[in-house]
């Protein structure tokens, strides 16, 4: 299952998007003002924050230190997503 959502807070702009595995994870990328993410709407985000949760909705820890990281490259929102799709 694939979802996105645009949300526009006044003059800030912040999309994300999910998507849900067939173990029942779900992976969220969130880009946008506010966010801790590289680039902008027009000419594309080179990084983005990067959340995740399991099918019982808790959060999946996915540095030491937290469950969101942000900054993740396309590379590296990709290992995160077959690390969390495989589990």
């Amino acid at each position: 299952m694939f979802n996105v959502r645009v949300n526009n807070f006044g003059t800030s702009s912040i999309s994300n998007f999910s998507m849900k595995f067939a173990n029942g994870y779900t992976v969220s990328l969130a880009m946008g003002d506010g966010i801790y993410s590289n680039g902008d709407r027009e000419d594309g985000f080179t990084s983005v924050e990067v959340a995740a949760w399991d099918a019982d909705g808790e959060w999946i820890k996915l540095s030491d230190n937290d469950d969101v990281i942000g900054w993740q490259s396309p590379e590296e929102v990709l290992a995160i997503m077959n690390k969390v799709a495989a589990m």
